[in-house]
């Protein structure tokens, strides 16, 4: 009798050893999710995509551009624009390229 109660407390013992253990794992797991989450160190590979865009007015004229659109808003800028040929003439309306997305108006 008194072998199987020590075999019971044993059990037992390394239940709660066991469980113990994978509370603090799972724990730590999930504070470690949030603090990435919440610090912003996820990287943003393609967030943005750019996209190009032409346009024929008449046979020795048109308008090419560019705009840029976030993946994650929806939202969209145009970047860039340019008209070409005989157009009342040929001029560069608005250049953003190199303006990071926040800035693009």
């Amino acid at each position: 009798m008194e072998n199987s109660k020590k075999n019971v407390k044993e059990r037992l013992l390394f239940f709660s050893l066991g469980a113990l253990s994978l509370a603090v794992a799972s724990l730590l797991m999930g504070a470690a999710s949030d603090y990435i989450n919440n610090n912003n160190t996820t990287l943003n590979f393609g967030r943005y995509a750019i996209s190009s865009w032409a346009t024929q007015i008449d046979a020795k004229s048109g308008i090419v551009g560019a705009f840029v659109l976030d993946t994650v808003s929806g939202e969209t800028r145009t970047a860039y624009i340019r008209t070409y040929g005989d157009v009342p003439k040929s001029e560069l309306v608005k250049s953003d390229l190199k303006k990071p997305f926040n800035a693009i108006q």
